[in-house]
């Protein structure tokens, strides 16, 4: 009877360290983004090298070799998500592949029609292309967001209506290596849809507390079949 109730003990003493952990390295990422901001005059080498010495260097000095390459991903995919100061860098360095993504200055007149929502939530099969020219599919069950990558990885995600052209994506889970660090269970994204353009949505999406605004073309694979 005792090893039943300590292993659920056990099990929370896991989960709340492992929080625990990742608040701290968040706390991190937020005094690095401050940095990074503070550094604008200078070139980017100096930038970098700012960071490295000051935060990345001391953080990574915590944990042991083998764990090494692990907290270094993670550190610098939750830093893309959580600083727009350095997305900025990484977008002018790296522009995105095609004309697939857009940054805006500001929010876009709303276009959609209520006949293009429905058709959009009666559709269960999407894609789009990442930054890097990928493509992306995406499969929704009016519950679920998932999303399957070239190579055959995964993300999962709670896909909830918050407004008739607006919806939240909620991350769950992942075992894509770039999801899985970029994004922490709970994390939330918010969605707009535009209008509709050809076989394809324009889609506002922003995160929580950052005002950076992007829009991307979602593509709808049965959009041909609904005129």
């Amino acid at each position: 009877m005792k090893s039943k109730i300590l292993f659920p003990m056990l099990l929370f003493s896991i989960f709340i360290n492992a929080q625990n952990e990742l608040d701290k390295t968040d706390k991190i990422i937020d005094e690095m983004c401050l940095n990074f901001k503070s550094t604008e005059n200078l070139n980017d080498s100096l930038r970098i090298e700012s960071l490295t010495q000051k935060f990345i260097l001391p953080y990574l000095g915590q944990f042991s070799d083998s764990d090494y390459e692990n907290k270094m991903e993670n550190l610098y995919f939750r830093f893309q998500k959580r600083c727009e100061y350095f997305r900025d860098y990484l977008q002018r360095i790296s522009p995105p592949q095609g004309e697939n993504w857009m940054k805006l200055n500001a929010r876009p007149e709303i276009k959609v029609s209520d006949k293009e929502i429905n058709q959009f939530k009666n559709n269960s099969n999407f894609y789009y292309f990442e930054y890097s020219g990928e493509k992306t599919l995406v499969n929704t069950d009016k519950k679920y967001w998932t999303e399957i990558f070239e190579d055959g990885t995964s993300s999962k995600l709670l896909y909830t209506w918050i407004g008739k052209n607006k919806f939240e994506l909620e991350f769950i889970e992942s075992n894509n290596n770039t999801r899985k660090n970029f994004s922490k269970k709970g994390d939330k994204y918010f969605y707009e849809i535009i209008n509709k353009e050809n076989n394809y949505y324009w889609v506002i999406v922003e995160i929580p507390g950052q005002s950076e605004i992007l829009k991307f073309k979602l593509f709808n694979e049965k959009l041909n079949f609904l005129h």
